[in-house]
């Protein structure tokens, strides 16, 4: 028996790209070690975040199915970033993650889709044009196109102070066998570290002695369907280590694996863990954890912020040591997982392995972190897989100026990443465009390219741009204060109350379609000062950087910046956007540093 699509690993990715495939009429089969772990929420019980939010909105534009799992289980709701303005606003859900995953493996189920529990041990057939996988019990497993979506289980390795085993995650086995396949075929590899804090049995912590951390009052959803939305309600609460936590720390500090030599992968810097906290800031001893619940009334909590890989003893002193754990018990044990993940060299746009013709991946073994950024990378690779097993030619990402998907696959693909690549707003040069509001106007085009746009979606993104069109005339014609009111949305305090309230005809419209009318409005001068920068940029990507002596006194660029710069010290603008840990911000402040100079001048009004 031949599937159109075999996917191997049941995370966030496959899940996406088994949905996605099925979507398109494929027949699918999912293969995983364990059956029982599909959707499993390894590490935090969340979903969303600063541009992680809006990145859930376009899955669900897309087709994808985060967005109403995510709805579905959440137990609190907030809105990060509000200090900021609604372009960079970050929509979080905490989650039931055991809910989440039960209703992923029912979303699989319901599609049709084959599940297999078994591990593949190595591609079948010429690395050219693959006709499978080869798993350890079934054998061969034909399929005319592949995902491989593993996770931190290619060559998993996990480390707790001085102990060390095979695995992806606690409980599981590593892929090695599949990481040795990839590695004979000339693949290219590389080792990244991630890791995970320990979790708490509820009832021996004393919460009355924590901070409470309240839902936001703000209404929202990730999915735009009218789709299931929770009713549990579970609270959060944030409490601050101490010296005694960093002197536990400390104490430990020569078992820890981080430090001893025993994990050379690199992990996401935007996310250490606590032991990495104390040696880079070592005059600080107050660290924010976040105390989650792992569910509606779960017994766990999950310490977001205590990542670490110290041994057990370690642990229990850290722990104790913060405001109401003196006697706090810990379930599950913290550690460091090391996995291999391919160079960015291997992958094109589609998410294609480059040297094959039917193979594509998606998740951590292309280097990234995060349920999100998986989940939105198996959708493409799943949609694209499915196509090629149509014989149809697989679709590139949309572009950076589009989505947070377009920024995420063109730095996958064009810069060498250092770390396990996190999706932040800052990454995205069009930020003021690519909305959380909007993803359904900006992504639906490329959804039905892509073959994976629901059918109620089409029709509910029609009805709104018919609206907005509307919106936006009447806005054009009605005047406010001796002004069209469309340049009224141009106001800092203008929102959608205030401009139903000065034009009561509003109120028939969808109060959302209303809310991104007047944010277009609002930011269209820096949505087009963007563009132009853009379009700038691409001009100056030749100009030369060897008059620069040193990077680390240039204010106008961040440390990560000059710290990347200085050391590999790029020949031009265009070879240094296309380092890992130079942003976008980073490229204008090195335009702006150069524009001071007079020979620097003259370079850059040449190009």
């Amino acid at each position: 028996m031949i599937r159109d699509v075999a996917i191997a690993g049941a995370g966030h990715a496959g899940i996406e790209a088994a949905l996605a495939a099925s979507r398109k009429g494929c027949s699918v089969v999912l293969i995983t070690t364990s059956l029982r772990r599909i959707g499993e929420m390894s590490c935090n019980p969340a979903i969303g975040g600063v541009a992680k939010g809006t990145l859930v909105r376009e899955i669900d534009v897309l087709g994808g199915a985060m967005a109403e799992s995510a709805d579905a289980t959440a137990l609190q709701y907030r809105m990060l970033n509000r200090r900021k303005g609604p372009a960079v606003w970050g929509p979080r859900v905490q989650s039931d993650l055991m809910l989440y995953a039960k209703r992923q493996r029912y979303l699989l189920s319901t599609a049709g889709i084959d599940l297999i529990e078994d591990e593949v041990v190595a591609l079948s057939g010429q690395t050219e044009h693959p006709d499978g996988f080869v798993c350890r019990k079934r054998g061969e497993v034909r399929a005319r196109a592949m995902v491989i979506a593993t996770g931190t289980f290619l060559a998993g390795r996990l480390f707790r102070g001085e102990e060390r085993w095979k695995g992806g995650r606690i409980g599981d086995i590593a892929a090695d066998s599949l990481e040795s396949d990839l590695r004979k075929r000339m693949f290219h590899v590389k080792r990244f570290k991630t890791g995970t804090p320990p979790r708490i049995v509820r009832n021996t912590v004393d919460l009355d002695n924590l901070d409470v951390q309240e839902e936001d009052p703000v209404r929202f959803r990730f999915s735009f369907r009218e789709g299931e939305v929770s009713a549990r309600r579970e609270k959060c609460f944030t409490v601050r280590t101490c010296s005694r936590t960093r002197n536990a720390a400390v104490k430990y500090m020569a078992k820890s694996p981080l430090f001893s030599g025993s994990i050379a992968g690199l992990g996401p810097r935007y996310c250490p863990s606590f032991e990495d906290k104390v040696v880079k800031f070592p005059d600080r001893t107050d660290h924010l954890i976040n105390v989650e619940p792992t569910g509606f009334r779960s017994r766990l909590l999950y310490l977001n912020g205590l990542s670490t890989s110290l041994p057990r003893e370690a642990q229990e002193e850290m722990v104790r040591s913060l405001p109401g754990f003196s006697g706090a018990l810990i379930a599950l044990y913290g550690y460091a997982v090391e996995y291999s993940s391919l160079e960015n060299s291997e992958i094109d746009m589609s998410l294609r392995l480059r040297r094959t013709e039917n193979v594509f991946a998606a998740g951590q073994i292309l280097g990234t972190s995060g349920y999100e950024e998986a989940a939105a990378l198996g959708l493409l690779a799943g949609a694209n897989a499915a196509k090629r097993a149509a014989g149809e030619e697989p679709l590139v990402a949309p572009g950076r100026a589009e989505s947070y998907l377009g920024v995420m696959v063109d730095d996958l693909v064009n810069v060498k990443q250092e770390e396990p690549y996190r999706l932040f707003s800052s990454r995205a040069e069009n930020r003021l465009q690519i909305r959380q509001d909007n993803a359904i106007t900006r992504l639906m085009p490329f959804a039905i390219r892509l073959g994976t746009a629901r059918r109620d979606d089409i029709r509910r993104w029609k009805r709104r741009e018919r609206e907005s069109g509307d919106i936006t005339g009447t806005l054009g014609t009605i005047r406010l204060e001796g002004k069209k009111a469309i340049e009224i949305c141009r106001r800092p305090e203008t929102d959608v109350d205030r401009m139903i309230e000065a034009v009561p005809i509003l109120r028939k419209y969808d109060r959302d379609t209303i809310s991104s009318v007047i944010l277009d409005e609002k930011y269209r001068g820096y949505i087009e000062r963007s563009r132009r920068k853009l379009r700038a940029r691409d001009r100056l990507k030749s100009v030369p950087l060897s008059a620069i002596d040193s990077y680390m006194d240039i204010s106008e660029i961040c440390w990560e910046a000059r710290e990347a710069l200085e050391r590999e010290r790029p020949a031009s603008l265009g070879e240094a956007a296309r380092l890992a840990g130079v942003r976008s911000a980073d490229i204008e402040g090195l335009i702006i540093y150069l524009s001071r100079g007079r020979s620097a001048r003259r370079i850059l009004r040449s190009t």
